[in-house]
């Protein structure tokens, strides 16, 4: 081999062994084998394709879903970077309540983002309520993630929260 393959052969195979420069590296921890995937909006329509998740696209290119046959529709909003760059998934849902529940529906609220980190819940006015999850995707998309700690913690969260203002909707 010629000392110019030999030179061209080194610097590749060392430049394969240096770690992504902006990732971070903890030295004696075992990384997972968990994919992760560059933030596009194509990985995420991906991703709810094999969770089985017939979806729909909004003129926004945004994606929304209804749940179970319960009627909840579910919103993925990708979150983007004035350059275009994928960085958040907002997943929302909004409820329809009684303007003459209000106030209770107020203290529900506040009691519930007080005690819960997420998702938060919000009045956005006097009779709708919305639940409204980020999950930061900037540094990679992780489809199994987002299917335990997004999709499925999200649906089980809008069940509780109907169940317990049940009778502050109807």
């Amino acid at each position: 081999m010629t000392m110019k393959k030999t030179l061209v052969t080194l610097a590749l195979a060392s430049s394969l062994a240096i770690p992504q420069l902006n990732a971070m590296v903890l030295k004696g921890e075992k990384e997972t084998v968990s994919p992760v995937y560059k933030p596009t909006k194509s990985a995420v329509k991906k991703a709810m394709d094999k969770m089985g998740i017939k979806y729909s696209i909004d003129k926004d290119g945004d994606l929304y879903y209804e749940m179970d046959k319960t009627g909840w529709k579910i919103y993925v909003v990708f979150n983007t970077m004035s350059n275009g760059k994928l960085w958040n998934l907002q997943v929302m849902s909004q409820f329809g309540t009684k303007k003459s529940r209000y106030d209770e529906l107020l203290a529900y609220v506040n009691k519930w983002n007080t005690e819960k980190k997420y998702p938060k819940v919000a009045m956005i006015d006097h009779d709708s309520m919305r639940l409204t999850l980020n999950f930061p995707i900037q540094y990679g998309f992780n489809p199994d993630e987002f299917e335990e700690n997004v999709i499925d913690m999200f649906e089980t969260t809008i069940k509780t929260i109907a169940d317990d203002t049940d009778a502050m909707r109807r």
